[in-house]
């Protein structure tokens, strides 16, 4: 009974820890599209190089062509009164410059300030367009700079799934000028955006364009660890059904070619046989080598159909078994989130070569005691669970 017990917490010990691995970071592929809109050539800029610029600081990577990406972030600025009447790409300064260029020096009527009125006329410099008074006085801080000023500009950033084209998220702010609010305004509607990705139905292909790992069913060593549950079936010379057969495996397994892997490893599993009344147990070390058929299914499984021999030899010696039996069965992978490797469920079904047998005395009809030999063969199933870690990764 402490031998099962001791299998079963193995065996929980082992899926608690897998269970706790850390997260890696996931790394999205984000194509920035130039801002659009009517906004400045200069706002513009601004806000697209520090689009880009959060997207690298939040971890991520930011690539020059849509169709690599995972997502796009379409920008565009409007301002706060509704787009220009003048149509697409005409800016908030063209629209400011054509209301107030006619107002001159030249201007008829003349200009000049009544009581209690002042008026204005503009001049463009820099691409800044500065209002004077008819006294002469002049500066950005007029009343009339500030009305305009008091307008704003809206910039949207739209976050789209690059595949489908849908919408995922829109964040929308007002700035008036560019400076380092603007910026730190921009850190938080990026990081927002970001942030609903986890929330998002699983796509296909997330895991393999997600990560920097790369495809974890793509590694060309793997090794594995497994807790195993061995029920045999004994008959010939004798006949009996053992449930209780439990063990462990290490493996390593090598991916040579793209469809086709050979695995090796050694395995201990309990043997009992019940014989004499006081039944005989011993641990049978079990060194398999098998040829497997690897198969992606979907993005995230691997299918491996696999068979093979193994070298059978018995830990305590009470028990002689067939030197040699043969298997066949499959493997099942199921990558992890990080794409360090795969969990496995392995089922497969193993046949004896030759008999086994076991010795033992005892007395006869009249008696005496003899040594008497009892020979067998037995039918295994087995079922693994485990965890098949990947190393070097193979290159497309």
């Amino acid at each position: 009974m402490r031998k099962y017990t001791f299998f079963t917490v193995f065996f929980m010990v082992c899926f608690s820890l897998f269970g706790q691995e850390p997260a890696q970071p996931i790394e999205y592929k984000i194509y920035v599209s130039p801002i659009a809109g009517y906004g400045k050539e200069k706002d513009n800029n601004y806000f697209y190089k520090q689009l880009i610029y959060e997207v690298f600081f939040q971890n991520h990577i930011v690539v020059d062509s849509p169709d690599s990406s995972n997502y796009i972030f379409k920008g565009t600025i409007e301002p706060v009164s509704g787009a220009p009447a003048k149509g697409p790409g005409s800016s908030q300064a063209d629209e400011q410059r054509e209301n107030y260029k006619s107002i001159s020096k030249k201007a008829f009527p003349p200009v000049k300030n009544s009581p209690g009125r002042r008026e204005y006329f503009s001049i463009e410099k820099s691409e800044e367009i500065y209002f004077i008074d008819s006294r002469g006085d002049s500066g950005s801080t007029s009343e009339i700079t500030a009305q305009m000023e008091e307008k704003g500009y809206y910039f949207i950033l739209d976050m789209i799934d690059s595949r489908t084209g849908e919408v995922l998220g829109t964040k929308k702010m007002l700035f008036y000028v560019t400076d380092a609010s603007v910026g730190k305004l921009v850190s938080v509607i990026v990081y927002d955006l970001l942030a609903i990705i986890p929330t998002l139905p699983a796509r296909r292909g997330d895991f393999r364009t997600a990560t920097s790992n790369g495809d974890s069913r793509d590694r060309w060593l793997y090794f594995e660890t497994s807790a195993l549950w061995m029920p045999k079936i004994y008959y010939e010379g004798y006949k009996a059904i053992n449930l209780l057969g439990y063990g462990m495996k290490l493996g390593i397994e090598f991916h040579f070619v793209k469809f086709l892997s050979i695995a090796a490893g050694g395995q201990a599993t309990q043997e009992y046989i019940s014989a004499t009344p006081e039944g005989i147990s011993d641990f049978m070390l079990e060194v398999p080598a098998a040829l497997k058929f690897v198969f992606k299914v979907d993005n995230y499984f691997s299918l491996e159909p696999y068979g093979g021999a193994a070298w059978n030899y018995s830990i305590g010696k009470k028990i002689k078994p067939s030197e040699f039996s043969w298997f066949a069965g499959f493997q099942l992978g199921i990558k992890d989130k990080s794409e360090t490797g795969m969990f496995i469920i392995d089922p497969r079904f193993s046949m004896d070569f030759y008999n086994s047998s076991v010795s033992f005395y005892a007395k006869d009809n009249k008696g005496k005691t003899k040594n008497v030999t009892v020979d067998y063969r037995r039918y295994c199933a087995q079922i693994g669970l485990g965890y098949k870690f990947g190393i070097i990764q193979k290159k497309k």
